[in-house]
């Protein structure tokens, strides 16, 4: 993995980076708005009235790192846009650069100088289905074009996310690093801690540690509420890894959660509580939402930032 610069920077000389809260949850909720059913938001970008609603949501993220002052990660919107998926669908095979076209457009006309983009990734199947999940092998041949894809149209980093299995995980890994980009492997975990095919999250952090010899930039949990993270029952050198949470906003947990028919969200005070405990407590430097979150989430997890920093 090489770290260019400007990632460098970001981390060396910034204790707090704040992450964007959901989108697609946001947008699915707009009845002007409908997802593809296999690529969900990303053809939002070739629509214009849809491109419009979907880069203010980015913006109004944006707006509150300025106003806090901090360094702020936005995501491409490409999480589903594997090979095989945009090969099925009625779409420009161009997709994967037109989404980081996008989203770089937007950091432009934000004129705020600490924003940094990624390229999402997704498991292949069920991000909730461990069982659905690739083989190491598999996931490396799997994932490597849209990786490779991303990492020429120009990003920061890569990170995958709401990956269910510690296999499917470490070839998707192994296809990110193979790019040069850094890269940050995000998993789903159960309240008790655990990646949702049952390794424990330090278990998982170290055995893929050992396995890519060290090589992603570092790990995450996302679609996960930060209290499943359980981060004094970890070790220590799995507990320094992890490098950021993307946090659900409510406590349900994964099964229930995904057929409810309206987002779900616990006290918003007390998930940025637990949030900023994670970053004070236990060093994890990226904060953000996923499902549920909105910018209210973040501009509290700010406050609270600020709070500890004066």
């Amino acid at each position: 993995m090489m770290m260019t610069k400007p990632m460098l920077s970001l981390f060396s000389e910034h204790p707090f980076i704040l992450s964007e809260a959901a989108i697609c949850e946001r947008l699915r909720g707009n009845d002007a708005i409908t997802l593809h059913p296999t690529l969900f938001n990303t053809p939002l970008i070739y629509d214009e009235s849809a491109a419009k609603l979907l880069a203010s949501i980015t913006h109004q993220y944006i707006d509150i790192a300025r106003e806090f002052a901090v360094p702020i990660i936005i995501a491409a919107p490409t999480w589903r846009l594997d090979a095989q998926r945009v090969a099925a669908a009625d779409v420009p095979a161009s997709i994967n650069r037109d989404a980081v076209d996008f989203i770089q457009k937007i950091k432009q006309d934000a004129g705020y100088e600490p924003v940094y983009v990624t390229g999402l990734l997704a498991p292949k199947n069920d991000c909730y289905d461990p069982n659905a999940a690739l083989s190491v092998g598999e996931a490396e041949s799997f994932h490597a074009t849209q990786a490779e894809q991303l990492a020429e149209a120009g990003l920061d980093l890569l990170t995958a996310q709401t990956v269910p299995a510690v296999s499917e995980a470490e070839g998707m890994a192994r296809a990110m690093i193979a790019t040069g980009l850094p890269a940050v492997i995000g998993l789903c975990i159960t309240r008790e801690g655990k990646v949702l095919d049952g390794t424990p999250l330090d278990d998982a952090i170290d055995m893929l540690d050992e396995r890519l010899d060290g090589g992603p930039l570092g790990y995450a949990v996302n679609c996960s509420h930060p209290s499943f993270v359980n981060a004094e029952q970890m070790n220590p050198s799995a507990l320094s890894r992890l490098l950021e949470i993307s946090a659900n906003a409510s406590s349900i947990d994964h099964g229930e959660l995904e057929h409810l028919e309206q987002t779900a969200e616990d006290d918003i005070d007390e998930w940025a509580d637990a949030m900023i405990e994670l970053h004070k407590t236990h060093g994890v430097k990226i904060l953000g939402g996923c499902c549920g979150t909105t910018d209210r989430h973040l501009r509290s997890i700010c406050e609270k930032v600020r709070q500890i920093t004066r």
